[in-house]
C-alpha cells in the first residue's frame, strides 16, 4: 500500500492516502496498532508471501483504491498497482478502470459499467442482442403499451401498500425512503423496476447526501464479489475525484477514510445477498434493526452519523441528490424484484 501511495518511492504519501492506509488496516484487516504508510517501492517477496487467490485480488483491489483517494489518478500510481496486479497474477476489471480514469476515459468507463450490469441483469452472465433490447425498453417508458401500463400499475400498488405496513418495519421503512425523498416507486412514471439501491440505503442507515453516497458505494462494494469494483470506482470517481462518468452530480474530495473503510468492512460483514434471488416481500413485514441482525450487518458507528447522517426510516438531509433514474449504478447493481 505504501508502494503505491508514494509512487514507489518518488513521492510522499498524502495525508488522505496515509490515513486511507490506517483505515485500511483498523478496518478491513484486524490491524490493532496499523502502521503508518511509508516511502517505500514493492517488495521483492511480494508473490511468495500472498500465495492465497482470494487474498491477491483483495490486495490488489485495495491497491486500486488507494491509486484514487488522493483525488488525481496519477500515472506514476497506477504503474505500480499494475505491476502488483502482474506479480500477483491477478486480473482484474478495476485495475482496467483505473488504467482508463488515469487516461481520462471516462466514457469509456461508464459504457464499460453499463455493460458490467446488463451483462449481470442477463440470465447468461453475458449480455446478448436481446438483454439490451430488454434494457433500452425498459429506460424508454414511451415505448410501453397498455399491457405495460397495467402491470406498471399493479406494481406501483404493491409498492404503495407498504406504507400500511407497521412503523419499525423493513417495508415501512422503505416506503418511507421513497417517500421522503421524492422517488417514484417501481411502476410509477420515471421510475425503474428494481429497488436495490433504495434497499441498501435502508439497510446500511446511509442518507442521501453526497458524502452518504460514497460510503454507499463502499458499502454495496464490501457487500458484492465479482463486480464489487465497478460500485467502488463509480463512487470515487465521482465523488472523490469529481470525474464526470455519467450526467448528474459530481464532487471532489467528500472521502473521510476512517468512515468509508468502515462502510466498506459493514458491506463486507453482510452475510445475506440481497441481489441475486433475494425476496423483498418475504421480509418486508419484518422488524428492520432484526432484519440488519440476521443479515450480520454492524451497527452503525457514531462518526459514520456524524459524517454523512443516518437513515433509520425518518428523513435525514436533503433530497435523492444523485442521478435516481440511472440504472445499475446509482440504482446499485440492482435486480428486478418480483411483483
Amino acid at each position: 500500500m505504501s508502494a503505491v501511495v508514494s509512487a514507489g518511492g518518488r513521492v510522499a504519501p498524502l495525508p488522505v492516502e496515509r490515513d486511507s492506509i490506517q483505515a485500511i488496516q483498523h478496518h478491513l484487516l484486524g490491524q490493532a496498532e496499523p502502521i503508518r504508510a511509508r516511502m517505500a517501492g514493492l517488495p521483492d517477496d511480494l508473490a511468495t508471501v500472498i500465495t492465497d487467490p482470494e487474498l491477491r485480488r483483495l490486495t490488489v483491489q485495495l491497491l486500486v483504491i488507494l491509486a484514487v483517494v488522493g483525488r488525481r489518478v496519477r500515472g506514476d500510481k497506477v504503474a505500480v498497482v499494475v505491476e502488483a496486479a502482474q506479480r500477483l497474477g491477478v486480473e482484474e476489471r478495476g485495475v482496467l478502470l483505473l488504467q482508463r480514469a488515469a487516461q481520462g476515459q471516462f466514457k469509456r468507463i461508464a459504457m464499460s459499467l453499463m455493460k458490467g450490469f446488463v451483462d449481470w441483469w442477463s440470465p447468461s452472465g453475458k449480455a446478448g442482442l436481446r438483454d439490451w433490447m430488454r434494457f433500452v425498453w425498459w429506460m424508454l417508458p414511451q415505448l410501453h403499451g397498455a399491457g405495460t401500463a397495467r402491470r406498471n400499475a399493479e406494481l406501483a400498488a404493491r409498492y404503495a401498500a407498504l406504507a400500511t405496513l407497521p412503523e419499525g418495519t423493513f417495508g415501512r421503512a422503505l416506503h418511507a425512503f421513497y417517500a421522503d425523498n421524492s422517488i417514484s416507486l417501481p411502476g410509477q412514471p420515471k421510475s425503474v423496476p428494481w429497488v436495490m439501491h433504495e434497499v441498501y440505503h435502508v439497510l446500511s442507515e446511509y442518507g442521501v447526501k453526497l458524502e452518504a453516497e460514497l460510503l454507499l458505494t463502499a458499502f454495496v462494494g464490501g457487500s458484492l464479489g465479482e463486480n464489487c469494483m465497478d460500485q467502488i470506482m463509480f463512487g470515487l470517481l465521482s465523488y472523490q475525484t469529481g470525474s464526470p462518468l455519467i450526467g448528474g452530480v459530481v464532487a471532489e474530495g467528500l472521502l473521510d477514510p476512517d468512515s468509508y473503510f468502515a462502510a466498506m468492512a459493514r458491506g463486507a460483514a453482510m452475510t445475506a445477498n440481497v441481489v441475486q434471488g433475494w425476496d423483498l416481500w418475504a421480509v418486508a413485514g419484518a422488524d428492520l434493526q432484526e432484519l440488519r441482525a440476521r443479515y450480520g450487518i454492524p451497527p452503525i458507528s457514531e462518526h459514520e452519523r456524524a459524517v454523512v447522517g443516518g437513515y433509520n426510516g425518518l428523513l435525514l438531509g436533503p433530497g435523492h441528490s444523485t442521478p435516481a433514474d440511472w440504472p445499475g449504478i446509482d440504482q446499485g447493481l440492482a435486480a428486478p424484484v418480483a411483483a
